[in-house]
Order: structure tokens, then C-alpha cells, then sequence
């Protein structure tokens, strides 16, 4: 299973801040920490936010990205917005039912000179959830419990696509608010 991001052809082309004509533009994964670099440089401001994350997705400049059409910019914040809510599954073309705690990785992860294209997920022990709700901030809990689940270190988790990260979460919450009757009903044939 691999994936590749998509190209936008530009409805109207723009000039580059070389002169040369963009015509296309190849799309880029969001990653965690670029993202939550981004948001917190635009602030609470929504527009501002899905522009500092077209900037990322694009790799274009400011000049550059204020050419686009309206047009050719609404597709790209509906990449944008698609790439910051939807787990990597929604991506990854996947054939048959998978175990929910083998997490395919939309993009592979550099991890001690290792490149991990999957992720087993472990549930956590209750140690570690009081330890996690000693934490301040709720991005710290869910650092320090995905971590823990992952087996990752905390820099690991700065390197992981935001649809990847979005597909953790999703599994953590299960193993952090359902009952065991969940996993045996879900596991069970």
C-alpha cells in the first residue's frame, strides 16, 4: 500500500518567484509538527489557518500562493481540509478487513535508522494514563499517551502525516473510553 499525493493543474497558471510559468503544483503530506507550527502562527483565525497550511501543502510562497484563482485555492484547502480530518485509511486503498492495531502508514517514518511502514498499537497500562493526566495541555496527554501506544519517542511523533496521527487518535480513544466488551466484540468471529 502505497500513496502518492496528488497533483493540482492550475485552472489559471501563475508566475514563480523565478519567472517561470507553475502550471501544476505537486501536493505535499501535512505533517504533525509542520501543522501545528502553522496553526499556531495563524492564530484562531480560519482563513489564516487553511492559508498557513495551503503554504505547507503547496510549497509555494506567499507571492505565489496570492496569484491563485479562487477556484484552483478552494480545491487546495479541500486537500488541505481532507489531509488535517481524515485518518490515513481514507487514503490508502485497503483490500479486506485490517487489525485496527497494525496502523498502515500513509507515509513511512524515519525512527532509529529504521523506516516503519506500519505501527502496532499496544493499549495502554493504567501507570501510564494517570501519568498522562498529570500532563498540563491536552496536545501534551495526547502526545505522551500516543508515545506510549506506539512505542514511538515524543520527536518520533513530530515526523508522522497528519492523517496518520488523525488515525492513532482514533484507536487510542478506544483503548482510553470503551469497556473490554469493545475489543472482544470487535475481535471475535
Amino acid at each position: 500500500m502505497t500513496w502518492t499525493p496528488p497533483t493540482h493543474t492550475l485552472l489559471a497558471p501563475i508566475t514563480a518567484d523565478d519567472g517561470t510559468q507553475i502550471e501544476q503544483i505537486p501536493l505535499k503530506p501535512l505533517f504533525y509538527a509542520a501543522q501545528k507550527e502553522a496553526l499556531a502562527r495563524a492564530g484562531d483565525d480560519e482563513d489564516e489557518q487553511f492559508f498557513e497550511l495551503a503554504l505547507l501543502a503547496t510549497g509555494l510562497s506567499v507571492k505565489e500562493l496570492d496569484q491563485l484563482k479562487r477556484p484552483d485555492y478552494v480545491s487546495i484547502a479541500h486537500y488541505v481540509h481532507e489531509m488535517s480530518t481524515l485518518p490515513a485509511s481514507h487514503f490508502l486503498e485497503v483490500d479486506g478487513e485490517l487489525d485496527p492495531d497494525e496502523v498502515s502508514l500513509l507515509q513511512p517514518l524515519a525512527v532509529a535508522g529504521r523506516t516503519l511502514t506500519t505501527l502496532t498499537l499496544e493499549m495502554p497500562v493504567l501507570r501510564a494514563t494517570k501519568a498522562m493526566k498529570k500532563l498540563k495541555t491536552a496536545k501534551e496527554r495526547a502526545e505522551f499517551i500516543t508515545a506510549h501506544c506506539t512505542g514511538l519517542m515524543l520527536p518520533d511523533l513530530a515526523n508522522l502525516s497528519v492523517p496518520d496521527w488523525t488515525q492513532l487518535q482514533g484507536r487510542i480513544d478506544d483503548f482510553l473510553n470503551q469497556p473490554a466488551a469493545f475489543f472482544r466484540s470487535v475481535t471475535s468471529k
